[in-house]
C-alpha cells in the first residue's frame, strides 16, 4: 500500500487496560521487532534531529543552509533492527494525544507521510498509535477531524472475560483471579473521590498478583497500604485487603495441609466454612498445588534434557567404545549448548569426577538415576497425590457449590498442572470433570489430545543403554 495512504492504527483507551500488551503481542506472534515510546517524553529536537549548519549551493553561489540530524526514534529503529536481526517491526508510540502543541505539526506529518521531519520510517515497518480518552487524562486532548482522518480509530475498552483468558498464560494469583470472579465491578475503577481521582486497572491487579507471589515466597504479609499502592480506589482496596487476610488465615490454620494429605478432619473442617472463607480455601489450595506441580515440571525438563545428553553419548559409545576415554571433555562440550541450568550444573559436576571409562559410565548412569531421575518422579508421585486428595475433599466438601467450578477452569488453566494430570490416570479429575462440564466426553477428548502432546514430549523414563 502507498505509504501515505498506509493509515495508522490507534488504539484509543482508558490507562493500564492492555493496549501496549496487544501490540506487543501482536509483534510477538508475528515475529516482528517492537519498539516503544511515549510521546510525552519528547521535545521538538528529539523527534526531528537537531538542525545543524551545512554549505550548498544556490543560484551558482555558496549559501549556509540548515540541515537536521536524524530523529531519536527513527535512530532507534535502526538500532533495534541491528540487534534484532528483523527488518520488519512495529514503531509504537503511547500517549498520542498528549503531545505537546509545538509537536502538533510534526504528528501530522508522521500521520501522513510516515515520517519525522525529513527521516522516514524504514519500509517494513507499521506505525501503531495509543491515547487515552481525556476523561482519563488530563493533559489529553480530544482528537480533532483533521487528525482522526489520517487513522483507524480502535476503542479499547475494559473487558473483564477477556483479561481472564489473558490471565490464563500470566499465572495471576489465584486469589486475585477468585477475588475477581466475585467482585467484577472492581476490575477497573475510574471515579472521582475527594483526594482525587480513584484509579484501579488490568494493570494494577496484574502488578499486585506478582507482589503477593514474591511476598509469599519471603514469608511477608502485604498490609492494606500496600494494596493501595496497586488498587487506588479506596473501597476496593479494603475489600480485597479483607478477602486476602481471610486467605492467609485459611493457609495459617493447617486446613490446607490437611486438605493435600487427605485427612477426614479437612472435611469436616472445610463443611463449617462460610461462602467467602471457602474461596478462600481453594484459591490457597491451588496455589499450593501450582507451586508444586511447577516444581515437579522443573525437574522433569531437567531430567530430560540430561537424559538427551546421556542418551546421545551412549548411542556415539556403541558406535566408538573409545570414546568413553574422554567423557569429561564430552560432557563440558555438550553442556555448552545447553539452556537448562540444572541440567548444565549437573553434567559439568559429572565431568569434574573420575568418568573417563567404562566403569565411570556405570556411574555416570547411577548418579542420572539418583540425582535427576529419582527427584522428579518423587516430585511428580507427591504432586499427583495432592491434587488426588485435594480433588476428593473438595468435592465432597464443595458439592453443589461455585466454588468447584472455579477449581476445575484453574486447574485445567495451569500448564504445569495439566502436566501431571496427563501423566498419570486421576479418577477424581475425570469425576470432577463429570461434575462441572457440560460435555464431559468433548472435554475428555480434549484431555487426551493434551495427553498425547505431552507424552510426545516427555523425555522416555527408561534407563540409558551403555555399550557394555
Amino acid at each position: 500500500m502507498e505509504r501515505r495512504r498506509a493509515r495508522p492504527v490507534c488504539l484509543m483507551g482508558p490507562a493500564g487496560v492492555g493496549k501496549t500488551e496487544i501490540v506487543r503481542q501482536v509483534a510477538q506472534d508475528k515475529g516482528l521487532a517492537f519498539l516503544s515510546y511515549s510521546i510525552t517524553h519528547h521535545t521538538r529536537q528529539s523527534i526531528i534531529g537537531l538542525p545543524r549548519l551545512i554549505q550548498g549551493t544556490m543560484e551558482g553561489r555558496t549559501v549556509s543552509m540548515t540541515e537536521y540530524t536524524m530523529s531519536e526514534i527513527i535512530a532507534q529503529i535502526y538500532r533495534t533492527m541491528e540487534e534484532t536481526s528483523l527488518q520488519e517491526g512495529i514503531l509504537f508510540l503511547d500517549e498520542f494525544n498528549c503531545a505537546s502543541e509545538s509537536l502538533r505539526p510534526i504528528m501530522l506529518q508522521l500521520l501522513q507521510d510516515k515520517s519525522f521531519g525529513p527521516h522516514a520510517i524504514p519500509d517494513g515497518w507499521m506505525l501503531v498509535l495509543a491515547g487515552n480518552p481525556t476523561e482519563y487524562n488530563r493533559a489529553a486532548s480530544a482528537l480533532d477531524p483533521v487528525t482522526a482522518d489520517r487513522m483507524r480509530l480502535v476503542h479499547i475498552v475494559p473487558d473483564y472475560p477477556a483479561w481472564r483468558a489473558y490471565a490464563k498464560t500470566r499465572d495471576i494469583h489465584p486469589v486475585v483471579l477468585s477475588y475477581l470472579d466475585n467482585h467484577k465491578e472492581h476490575f477497573y475503577i475510574c471515579q472521582r473521590e475527594e483526594d482525587g481521582t480513584a484509579l484501579v486497572t488490568a494493570r494494577g491487579w496484574e502488578d499486585l498478583s506478582i507482589m503477593l507471589t514474591r511476598l509469599e515466597e519471603s514469608g511477608q504479609q502485604p498490609d492494606l497500604a500496600l494494596m493501595a499502592q496497586y488498587i487506588q480506589a479506596g473501597e476496593a482496596a479494603r475489600s480485597f485487603f479483607s478477602y486476602y487476610t481471610q486467605y492467609a488465615s485459611v493457609i495459617a490454620s493447617g486446613v490446607i495441609q490437611l486438605v493435600l494429605e487427605g485427612s477426614p478432619k479437612a472435611l469436616a473442617a472445610i463443611k463449617q466454612m462460610n461462602f467467602q472463607r471457602s474461596w478462600s480455601l481453594v484459591s490457597a489450595l491451588l496455589r499450593r498445588v501450582q507451586t508444586m506441580a511447577e516444581e515437579a515440571v522443573c525437574l522433569d525438563d531437567t531430567a530430560g534434557v540430561v537424559h538427551g545428553v546421556l542418551a546421545g553419548l551412549s548411542q556415539q559409545m556403541k558406535e566408538d567404545p573409545a570414546l568413553a576415554g574422554c567423557l569429561s571433555e564430552e560432557l563440558i562440550a555438550r553442556s555448552g549448548s545447553v539452556e537448562d541450568r540444572p541440567a548444565q550444573s549437573f553434567l559439568r559436576g559429572l565431568a569434574m569426577g573420575e568418568v573417563n571409562s567404562l566403569a565411570g559410565w556405570e556411574q555416570i548412569k547411577t548418579q542420572f538415576r539418583d540425582q535427576v531421575r529419582a527427584p522428579r518422579m518423587e516430585a511428580y508421585q507427591r504432586t499427583g497425590k495432592a491434587i488426588t486428595n485435594m480433588l476428593a475433599v473438595c468435592r465432597k466438601a464443595l458439592a453443589g457449590q461455585p466454588h468447584l467450578e472455579f477449581l476445575f477452569h484453574l486447574i485445567t488453566d495451569s500448564t504445569a498442572v495439566l502436566r501431571i494430570l496427563v501423566s498419570d490416570d486421576f479418577p477424581q479429575f475425570k469425576e470432577l470433570l463429570t461434575d462441572i462440564s457440560f460435555d464431559p466426553q468433548q472435554t475428555e477428548r480434549g484431555r487426551q489430545r493434551e495427553k498425547e502432546r505431552s507424552e510426545d514430549s516427555f523425555w522416555e523414563n527408561t534407563g540409558l543403554e551403555g555399550p557394555v
